[in-house]
């Protein structure tokens, strides 16, 4: 982590969907354990006839830890006049499926950025516990882990994973997934000032992810 920058996740973003502009998605292989990441609104969505900012944070959070822990990860590449995590049914939402399927996959954590305004660092939506229930442990560690790192955590607040979400449409396609909202406020995964506490998060996500099973 001691290399990691600001400017140097910027340019890894950056290059990335330069290089992939004209494809919705690109799904990036990783080793073969039954986990992978998801950034679904890393560019700008249309929602109900509207657009709506790009979490760009999450691309630099999927593309970091996807290098650093060799895991699976799927990212939103383009705009197709569409909202991954919103609407019923999209490209990106039937790629991700059909990759759980082929793939065994057992766990998800579905990466998000809340606005600057909110006051916690991070949420954590489980639909009540729903989203996770086949491995609640696995659940109750990655929460210490990020109060143990000094993150103020929140449980379902503002976001909870509902069933129109990628993690709750997951968990109502798949009984057996283990699937996770993770909401990271913009001042820590955009913002240059919050670098420092953005970097100890990316290492309790990779911590946690190389030690799933």
């Amino acid at each position: 982590m001691k290399r990691t920058t600001h400017e140097g996740l910027e340019k890894l973003r950056h290059d990335f969907l330069n290089e992939h502009k004209d494809k919705d998605h690109v799904i990036l292989f990783g080793e073969n354990k039954p986990f992978v990441l998801s950034a679904p609104h890393g560019v700008t969505q249309w929602r109900e006839g509207k657009i709506k900012y790009a979490e760009p944070g999450t691309i630099n959070t999927a593309l970091h830890l996807n290098k650093i822990c060799n895991c699976h990860a799927i990212i939103k590449t383009k705009n197709n006049h569409d909202d991954a995590n919103y609407d019923p049914t999209s490209e990106y939402k039937t790629a991700l499926e059909k990759f759980i399927k082929e793939n065994n996959i057992k766990y998800v954590i579905d990466l998000h950025s809340l606005a600057p305004h909110r006051t916690c660092d991070i949420n954590v939506g489980v639909a009540g516990g729903k989203l996770v229930e086949t491995n609640p442990e696995l659940y109750r560690k990655l929460v210490k882990m990020l109060h143990d790192a000094g993150f103020n955590v929140y449980i379902d607040v503002p976001f909870f994973g509902s069933p129109r979400t990628i993690a709750g449409s997951l968990k109502n396609k798949f009984e057996d997934i283990w699937t996770i909202q993770l909401e990271v406020n913009s001042k820590i995964a955009w913002y240059e000032e919050g670098f420092e506490k953005y970097k100890k998060l990316l290492d309790v996500l990779a911590t946690f992810i190389v030690e799933i099973e």
